[in-house]
């Protein structure tokens, strides 16, 4: 189970998305405009980076926890002026997606995660 965070504007969109969660056994987080804490407590953030309360999340989750993966869903492909700011997706949704892809790109991106992270052979 992993823990994610939800940021997009369209309430409709978090409760979809939190109600597909649930039920792929993740722990959701809904939050407007996350606080500096959350985005350490958290393995993965699904946003919208369209808006302005997206593109600050992204900016902020890149400072605060440059290594937490970050999932663009959205309608169209991510803005090309947050690649300038230096943010980055591990990946990307268009909406509307079904839970199994979902379910699919959580899994694969948490595991690249758990890959970056894992201790090199030559350095016991």
């Amino acid at each position: 189970m992993a823990r994610i965070l939800i940021s997009d504007a369209r309430a409709d969109t978090r409760t979809m998305t939190i109600r597909m969660l649930e039920r792929l056994g993740h722990e959701p987080l809904e939050v407007g405009l996350p606080a500096p804490g959350q985005l350490t407590d958290v393995d993965l953030v699904l946003v919208d980076p369209r808006g302005p309360v997206g593109a600050i999340v992204c900016q902020a989750a890149m400072i605060v926890n440059p290594d937490l993966p970050l999932v663009c869903v959205s309608v169209t492909p991510p803005p090309p002026e947050l690649e300038k700011l230096g943010v980055s997706f591990a990946a990307a949704l268009v909406k509307p997606f079904a839970s199994e892809l979902l379910a699919a790109t959580i899994d694969e991106v948490l595991a690249r995660r758990g890959a970056d992270r894992a201790p090199d052979a030559l350095d016991v």
